[in-house]
């Protein structure tokens, strides 16, 4: 090919991926240089500045499974644990859809299981996969508390037995990848808001401190048990006393299927004596909301963001 042919094919590739039509045909790793989205406003928060510890309204808007996206004061955003089915189908279909492409500052994921490790799909800026340690950026703090998967199915849904079948390892010391976890602290709007992942019920005792006194505490909670038995939350919440839990992991009617065994959270909500009930899949919490609350329960139910 010519040198003339091959500038007028590149600038042909340049062309229809800035005009995302080039996005189909992409069918592994990233699509990020298809986004018409741009980096200006990061750049604009990176010469601002700003402070996680100076309260503010922060909005937590509820996508489904354990997908929550973040919104600080200052209005960065950030995406915990979108997910997609699996693309192995080895588990089945457990979503009606596709995780919907949001823009989005950041996006992270706590560990490497499909329904939780879907961040090529928004339209992230910036892509986070299990970061253990310390991030900051305007008015966002992230911390990455690196411990361990929950490594046995604690009731019917053994899931477990299934992994040893295949001659998968789900507790450590040799556990691969896909059973370590990252629980994530993100401090924004003077508020510690932590989600679980898929960690196990008694994580290592040196993020104990760390864990203590959260304000927001999102945890895998369906009446399924997946995860975790009613038992094993109730020691949790006790144990690190966060003055407000979100349930996630469980049910979804219109997203979640009843190939993923998963059951509704509602047995446990109705259990508890201080319940919020979110409409529309989006809250807002600021210091002042969460003044003297202890374990107070926010339910976004079958309420989530498709958009």
């Amino acid at each position: 090919m010519s040198r003339i042919l091959k500038t007028s094919a590149l600038a042909t590739f340049i062309m229809l991926a800035a005009a995302g039509m080039v996005h189909a045909q992409v069918i592994e790793g990233s699509h990020a240089f298809t986004f018409p989205e741009n980096n200006n406003q990061l750049i604009a928060i990176q010469q601002k500045g700003g402070d996680p510890g100076h309260a503010g309204n922060v909005k937590i808007e509820f996508y489904g499974h354990e997908a929550f996206k973040v919104t600080s004061p200052e209005g960065l955003t950030v995406l915990f644990d979108p997910w997609r089915n699996d693309p192995t189908g080895f588990w089945g279909k457990w979503f009606f859809t596709d995780f919907p492409e949001i823009p989005v500052d950041i996006a992270i994921s706590t560990h490497a299981h499909f329904d939780h490790d879907a961040v090529h799909r928004p339209h992230a800026r910036m892509v986070f996969e299990r970061p253990i340690g310390e991030f900051a950026l305007g008015d966002v703090e992230i911390t990455g508390l690196a411990d361990k998967h929950q490594c046995a199915s604690p009731e019917h849904h053994k899931w477990d037995q299934v992994s040893a079948a295949a001659h998968i390892t789900t507790c450590p010391p040799n556990n691969p990848l896909g059973f370590d976890n990252v629980i994530q602290v993100l401090r924004t709007g003077g508020l510690r808001i932590a989600t679980w992942g898929d960690n196990r019920p008694n994580p290592d005792p040196s993020l104990d401190d760390r864990l203590r006194n959260l304000d927001v505490l999102i945890l895998p909670i369906d009446g399924s048990k997946t995860l975790l038995t009613y038992e094993e939350i109730g020691a949790i919440l006790e144990k690190y006393k966060p003055k407000a839990v979100i349930p996630a992991h469980y049910l979804v009617k219109g997203l979640s299927t009843d190939v993923s065994g998963f059951q509704s959270a509602e047995d446990w909500v109705k259990t508890q004596k201080d319940v919020h009930r979110v409409e529309g899949g989006e809250l807002v919490l600021s210091a002042s909301e969460l003044s003297g609350a202890d374990r107070r329960v926010y339910y976004f139910g079958d309420g989530f963001k498709t958009k």
